[in-house]
């Protein structure tokens, strides 16, 4: 058939749709496949895309199956989204397709830590998406966490620069690296709180009848608060008490350069010189204040007793004795707790051990390791390697119900306990009759 012979058959008015079809560009099939743009080939310099090309996706609509494995593939428009296709890799005829796999990384949507990065880890060994799976991983909760195998402790800083791998507390906050915390800056009592801030200045909340809100106006290093009294060590060595004056609590010795200050819930003091010898004060109806003639480290007072602890780890106690409290384990210790009735002491194991009053288990503490201890009424306290703190004893106040937090120093008062924390902010727990828990100075 003849063109001529074609319009007579088909008219006019289908000739001139003839003529724009053949004179049109859209229905020509530049890429040979069968099918012109007007038919919807959507690439027609591409033999592999017309619609039913993949028969897997679609067999209606448009798409391109480079590797002949029937899904379409992974077209991406300019502002980011998916267009027609399902194929992660579009050259390898075994690759997954999108809709179980994103990111086209062999992991499937629904174990996949992020569908979007091809180099995540599966979420069902790497929780945190990190990179390293849960075994090997300090906190499978953080991302940004380090590993393991260098960095037992997962404190960000690895075994060689870390004095000690096992405590997350070291070196950051056991600056000098002898596994042990030391108090000071933070001391509960029985109805007040006090703490030594950044500038040295002690910041005191709690019951106003006892007068220790009077804070003196110096620069300090530690404070110690005893029942309705508090003392606090200047810079320069001297030793300054306030509050409630009973028995001469408020007027300690002239010392030479003391090194720290213990305040008991009884009602007496005592306090390290620089050479190592020990003064006390205030109430002795027990020998409490009797400290003998010997060198020590550290020395803490209780109820109506008090302790010393020499450079070889001897304890040496005196004053009362009626439930053992003076009594100390014929062992070698770190750290020392005196409570009302009890002791406390941290090993050179770093495990605890208690003598003394146990009728509520205040000296019956757990098991395991601890970098600081401190003793109250009837409970006792102590820092893990991890900064958790664990409580045992009276729990009449919810003293005892430790929170979930992370400290670097503890102190127990008469029935609550007080921490700071890893940012340095106080966190208090248990009996808070006069705001000793709640008033904290913001």
């Amino acid at each position: 058939m003849n063109t001529s012979q074609w319009i007579t058959t088909c008219g006019l008015c289908f000739l001139v749709s003839c003529i724009s079809d053949i004179n049109n560009p859209l229905a020509v099939d530049n890429d040979g496949d069968g099918f012109t743009e007007l038919q919807g080939d959507c690439d027609d310099s591409q033999a592999l895309a017309y619609p039913g090309v993949a028969v897997l996706d679609s067999e209606t609509e448009c798409m391109v199956d480079l590797d002949g494995d029937g899904y379409g593939d992974l077209r991406v428009d300019e502002d980011g989204s998916v267009m027609s296709g399902s194929d992660c890799d579009d050259a390898d005829a075994t690759s997954t397709y999108l809709a179980v796999d994103g990111d086209c990384d062999g992991i499937e949507s629904i174990d996949d830590c992020d569908d979007e990065d091809a180099t995540s880890t599966a979420l069902t060994a790497d929780a945190d998406c990190d990179g390293v799976i849960t075994e090997d991983d300090c906190d499978d909760a953080d991302p940004n966490s380090t590993t393991r195998l260098v960095d037992g402790d997962c404190d960000g800083i690895l075994v060689d620069e870390d004095c000690d791998d096992a405590s997350v507390l070291a070196p950051t906050y056991d600056t000098d690296c002898d596994g042990l915390l030391t108090g000071g800056t933070v001391s509960a009592g029985a109805s007040n709180t006090c703490e030594v801030d950044s500038a040295g200045s002690i910041l005191c909340w709690g019951s106003e009848e006892t007068g220790i809100l009077s804070m003196p106006s110096e620069v300090f290093t530690m404070v110690s608060v005893g029942y309705d009294w508090a003392c606090g060590l200047a810079t320069d060595g001297r030793v300054q008490c306030w509050g409630t004056d009973n028995h001469g609590v408020l007027s300690p010795p002239l010392f030479n350069a003391a090194q720290m200050v213990s305040s008991g819930l009884g009602l007496h003091n005592c306090a390290l010189e620089e050479d190592g010898s020990v003064q006390c004060w205030g109430w002795n109806d027990n020998g409490q204040t009797d400290a003998p003639t010997a060198s020590f480290i550290s020395v803490v007072s209780g109820g109506l007793h008090s302790c010393g602890l020499s450079l070889a780890g001897a304890v040496t106690c005196w004053g009362s004795d009626d439930f053992g409290q003076s009594a100390p384990p014929s062992e070698q210790f770190d750290q020392l707790a005196a409570g009302q009735w009890h002791s406390c002491g941290l090993n050179v194991e770093r495990s605890i051990q208690c003598w003394g009053l146990d009728d509520v288990g205040q000296s019956s503490p757990p098991t395991g390791t601890y970098v600081q201890i401190s003793a109250g009424d009837a409970h006792s306290c102590a820092i893990a390697l991890d900064g958790s703190v664990d409580c045992w004893g009276d729990n009449t106040f919810g003293q005892s119900n430790a929170p979930d937090i992370q400290a670097k120093e503890l102190s127990c008062g008469a029935q609550h306990t007080c921490a700071r924390l890893f940012d340095d902010s106080i966190r208090c727990w248990g009996d808070d009759n006069s705001g000793q828990v709640s008033e904290i100075p913001s």
